[in-house]
């Protein structure tokens, strides 16, 4: 009896080893398929979020755009702070919290733009001439789109600063017609995106966009 009864031990062990080692194959792929899962989730969100910035961005710089062309003069904006003219758009916060729960300095992110604009345009290359950046507006995005379903969790801003090229050596006067406009909204996830425009008042007082990157 011993004899005959010991294959179908080993046959019944066999078969417990590779139920283990299909569970534990079932195990793998389906953790692998939830990590993908999660994954793709994860890049859809973060695109998703970077279109609503990069459309955030662009709107704020509409709404600058708008404000500068009611202005017969832009020094006025361009003066120092707290002397210079702001737009509407503005909510009156010094320290802004945006969708993810961050905190906004604005006189802090005011002087990381100087800085980084001084990097590329600052005195060694344009003197007395290099732009000096001015806070123009701020507010969340629901500020400006009060239309229902547009509400995005965007926190907008916007600099102004007076161009390189006039020559006169004050960058709190517009001599010449031209200003730069820096505007940057920041979104849920940590999504920035930002849109640099070089604007001119043209002889009807319209205004003609000059150039226009994204720098993100």
């Amino acid at each position: 009896m011993d004899e005959t009864s010991r294959p179908c031990s080993n046959e019944r062990g066999v078969a417990v080893v590779m139920a283990l080692l299909i569970a534990i194959l079932v195990g793998a792929v389906a953790a692998a398929l939830v990590a993908l899962t999660t994954t793709e989730t994860l890049i859809s969100a973060t695109f998703r979020h970077g279109k609503e910035a990069s459309y955030g961005a662009e709107a704020a710089l509409e709404r600058a755009l708008h404000d500068l062309a009611t202005m017969p003069d832009w020094s006025p904006a361009l003066a120092a702070a707290p002397d210079n003219l702001i737009s509407g758009f503005d909510d009156g916060a010094a320290v802004a919290r945006i969708p993810d729960g961050r905190a906004l300095d604005l006189a802090v992110l005011t002087s990381e733009r100087q800085r980084e604009s001084d990097q590329r345009d600052g005195p060694t290359v344009f003197g007395p001439d290099c732009p000096q950046w001015r806070l123009f507006a701020h507010a969340p995005l629901s500020a400006l789109m009060a239309a229902p379903g547009l509400d995005l969790p965007l926190y907008l801003v916007v600099w102004v600063a007076d161009d390189e090229s006039d020559g006169d050596g004050d960058p709190a006067v517009d001599r010449n017609g031209r200003i730069l406009v820096w505007a940057v909204a920041f979104g849920a996830g940590g999504a920035r995106r930002s849109v640099e425009a070089r604007v001119a008042r043209t002889g009807g007082g319209d205004l003609q966009l000059l150039a226009w990157t994204d720098p993100r």
